[in-house]
């Protein structure tokens, strides 16, 4: 039985920059530190080998961030900031916010970096991208409906029986 989804995990530049970013714009908090070296069986879960990391699982409103900056082993992908929101691949974090253009505005001074602009209030459209010190794509968006409403989110219940 699925219980609920996990977390994402995303891998960044520097991981106590990272930390203080997300922090600091949508006040998660430091659940566990997090990091292996030298750990045959954690390389061989994660398909990797001598791989080395330190990194942090962040606790937020209703859900938890997993982050990792990898010292090995070296990295031969492309940088998040070179990829576009079109690309393959989990592209975004999406943050339900109060107020897109504010937390837009407020986001561009603790580090992040613009990747589209915020519509007009009341152009029905209440989303920008952005970008945060590591180049992932986040986007700032207000509750577009009620059926997205996450009060309403399911599952919750079968993790609380007894």
């Amino acid at each position: 039985m699925i219980l609920a989804f996990a977390h994402p995990c995303i891998v960044v530049d520097d991981v106590e920059v990272a930390r203080e970013f997300y922090e600091q714009m949508f006040g998660f908090r430091v659940l566990s530190r997090e990091g292996w070296q030298d750990a045959p069986l954690v390389d061989g879960a994660i398909g990797s080998e001598n791989s080395h990391c330190r990194g942090y699982m962040l606790a937020g409103h209703n859900c938890y961030l997993e982050m990792f900056e990898f010292d090995a082993p070296q990295q031969n992908g492309p940088h998040p900031s070179e990829l576009g929101p079109h690309e393959k691949g989990i592209r975004h974090l999406s943050f339900y916010v109060d107020d897109c253009r504010a937390e837009y505005a407020r986001c561009l001074t603790l580090g992040g970096q613009p990747l589209g602009v915020p519509t007009a209030k009341g152009s029905g459209l209440d989303a920008v991208y952005m970008r945060d010190p590591s180049g992932n794509i986040i986007e700032l968006c207000e509750v577009p409906c009620p059926e997205e409403d996450p009060t309403h989110l399911p599952g919750i219940k079968c993790l609380n029986q007894e």
